[in-house]
């Protein structure tokens, strides 16, 4: 393409850093040569197909717009938006630079080169320019939201409140101004405030999950458990049976002590999800709460169906088979869980439990080293594998050792710990016993 006289004395001035200079010889070359309406005419496409999510034929129509005329910061702006959207940061900086240089009165500008170090983990820059873009174009919704939301992702929550309630002023009816103000009071613990910006969001965006589901974590912090539920009610009405949203339903119905409710949401949430492992855990789980012991043994199953290798799943049927009782078939899906996850603490605690209880010898001692494994095996402040070391020496007739562990409990262990009461208790039993003898 032959370039004309003003077209390079653009050019050389835009190298030169004399950028109003360059755009005044663009538009006279432009108005010369009869292309300034189509040019305008290119940008709203432009715009219009990155709108639409077509970037390709987006960016084609901004790289030729780049070529008729370097100096509209609009061509960079769209630019520094595709090369955001496709992860080329460099890209992005340079257009979103070249942008603040051509049209340094242009807030988006200055927003978009922010949220360029942004991507690129430099916050204090990113902040930097997105407060410049907020007081450049105080009118601009995208700036306003973007500064609101930079604050709050660089840990100042309070500060970026009042750009973000700006951002929903300049545009009442888009949901993500409220959503995200409502994050913004969320994390500033201003719950009273984010609720009523969530109802705002869920109320622009009914179809919208994260709207209900941020609303119902709100109410569920400030322990309105039933409201949280009738909201996420709503919202799987209004979006359909949704994993996210059930499974914040089944944790209210567990508040609110409802195990059938619970039960009824994650049964919704398999038809879903059918391979939801910890779906069928958490089914298998509440079905042994409510003594189903036939259905928790068949929703563990159906997991090990789908995964063979599961250890949860032979945990919980370990746990089941002793609820039955049935210490053969609980004892082999211990050992189960055992092979598969010999890390775990807690099969290994569980299935010295079980021999503990036994009457036999040979496995009242086989706890023993079952147990001081899962001792290395646990984490510090579980004292639960102490106490049941105690009463496997109990069982053994090791009196002294039984004693000397129950009084390292009550030594040791936080008082509110529920283990220093057993413990207490255990010690007062052994001290009696030795009495009577």
């Amino acid at each position: 393409m032959v370039q004309s006289e003003l077209y390079r004395r653009g050019y050389e001035q835009l190298k030169a850093g004399n950028y109003e200079e360059a755009k005044r010889l663009f538009r006279e070359n432009e108005e010369k040569a009869g292309t300034a309406a189509e040019t305008k005419s290119l940008l709203r496409q432009a715009e219009t197909l990155l709108a639409k999510g077509d970037v390709n034929a987006a960016a084609a129509l901004y790289e030729k717009l780049l070529e008729r005329n370097p100096g509209l910061p609009e061509v960079y702006l769209g630019l520094t938006r595709i090369s955001l959207f496709t992860g080329q940061r460099d890209a992005a900086r340079v257009h979103a630079t070249a942008a603040t240089r051509l049209g340094p009165e242009q807030g988006l500008a200055w927003a978009l080169l922010g949220m360029v170090h942004e991507a690129e983990g430099d916050m204090p820059t990113a902040l930097q320019h997105l407060k410049k873009a907020s007081e450049v174009s105080p009118s601009v919704f995208l700036c306003q939201f973007n500064y609101g939301r930079v604050l709050a992702a660089a840990g100042r929550p309070a500060e970026g409140i009042v750009p973000l309630k700006r951002a929903t002023e300049l545009e009442p009816n888009n949901p993500d101004g409220f959503y995200t103000l409502g994050i913004l009071f969320k994390q500033a613990r201003q719950y009273e405030n984010a609720l009523k910006a969530f109802e705002k969001a869920k109320d622009l965006a009914p179809k919208n999950v994260d709207a209900w589901a941020t609303l119902a974590d709100v109410l569920f912090e400030v322990k309105e458990f039933q409201a949280a539920r009738d909201i996420l009610d709503r919202g799987l009405a209004a979006c359909g049976d949704h994993p996210a949203l059930l499974e914040k339903a089944l944790a209210t119905a567990m508040m609110l002590s409802d195990a059938e409710g619970a039960i009824g949401y994650v049964e919704r949430e398999l038809k879903v999800v059918p391979n939801h492992e910890q779906g069928w855990l958490n089914l298998a789980h509440l079905l042994l709460l409510t003594k189903d012991f036939d259905k928790s043994e068949q929703a563990a199953r159906e997991l090990l169906q789908r995964n063979p290798k599961n250890w949860e799943a032979w945990f919980h049927l370990g746990n089941l088979y002793e609820a039955v009782p049935a210490e053969a078939k609980a004892e082999e899906a211990y050992r189960k869980a055992i092979e598969l996850a010999p890390d775990s603490w807690k099969p290994l605690a569980n299935l010295a439990g079980l021999f503990i209880q036994m009457d036999s010898r040979a496995k009242n001692s086989e706890a023993i080293p079952l147990l001081e494994q899962a001792q290395m095996l646990a984490p510090k402040g579980e004292w639960r594998v102490q106490y049941n070391l105690a009463l496997g020496y109990t069982k053994l007739g090791k009196r002294e050792r039984a004693l000397e562990l129950a009084r390292k409990i009550q030594r040791e262990a936080p008082a509110s710990d529920p283990m220093v009461a057993e413990a207490r208790k255990l010690e007062s039993n052994l001290l009696e016993a030795a009495a009577r003898h």
